[in-house]
């Protein structure tokens, strides 16, 4: 959090004042919360873990049925959320098909998940010059994409050194285009509906779907990747 706080400042040419003011300074510190959430998925019971993801799969549908609401096309977010509640459950069969492997998974996807998502932003701001097609995000870069998978690879290791032994090392690659993968597929559902977040739940981070999204791609590509393995 502390080196991000470092590294954002310079986007606001060093204007601390300015950077307080900012929406980005409240993503940062939102990241707080959304860790102490973490940590209660983490090291829940499996029925308290359940409850928690009920409650995740609850207030996205909610965004999206509000999002729906107003849409003239009704079919592209029904057939997204289709896609993220299994997404979901992927959860829970990672942690039924590797049952004894679940909390050192949860750990590393989760981590090296975020980190991919702070990577790809500092990719893109500091060095996107290659814009993503207009029907995806044309705000974001191919840069950022490559970003999101190095920062995937950063986070395996650093949770390899520092926390645990990985499951296995070339984990990162489905968790960097998984995730990278699920923030492209939010982000073009967005634009065809033309909003920006699904919601404001989660100041500086829009809604549960807009956080869960780059998550879930990689936990169900890391999924079927430890199969093949």
């Amino acid at each position: 959090m502390i080196l991000g706080l470092a590294l954002t400042i310079p986007l606001f040419k060093f204007d601390l004042s300015k950077f307080l003011r900012s929406s980005l300074f409240v993503k940062i510190l939102f990241w707080i919360p959304i860790f102490v959430v973490f940590l209660g998925v983490l090291y829940a019971s499996n029925p308290l873990r359940s409850l928690i993801l009920i409650g995740l799969f609850l207030a996205s549908f909610i965004e999206v049925v509000r999002i729906t609401e107003k849409a003239k096309d009704k079919l592209t977010p029904a057939v997204y959320f289709l896609f993220l509640t299994i997404g979901l459950v992927h959860f829970s069969l990672l942690n039924i098909r590797f049952a004894d492997e679940f909390i050192r998974l949860l750990i590393t996807i989760s981590f090296a998940s975020v980190l991919s998502d702070v990577t790809a932003f500092f990719f893109g701001n500091y060095l996107g010059k290659n814009k993503l097609p207009r029907a995806l995000n044309p705000n974001k870069s191919w840069e950022g994409v490559a970003g999101q998978i190095i920062g995937a690879g950063i986070g395996v290791l650093l949770v390899n050194i520092f926390v645990q032994s990985v499951v296995h090392l070339w984990i990162f690659i489905p968790i960097g285009v998984g995730a990278a993968t699920g923030d492209l597929a939010n982000s073009y559902v967005k634009r065809k509906l033309g909003i920006k977040d699904w919601s404001n739940n989660i100041p500086g981070h829009g809604g549960f779907v807009d956080r869960l999204s780059s998550l879930v791609g990689s936990v169900v590509a890391t999924f079927y990747f430890l199969l093949v393995v």
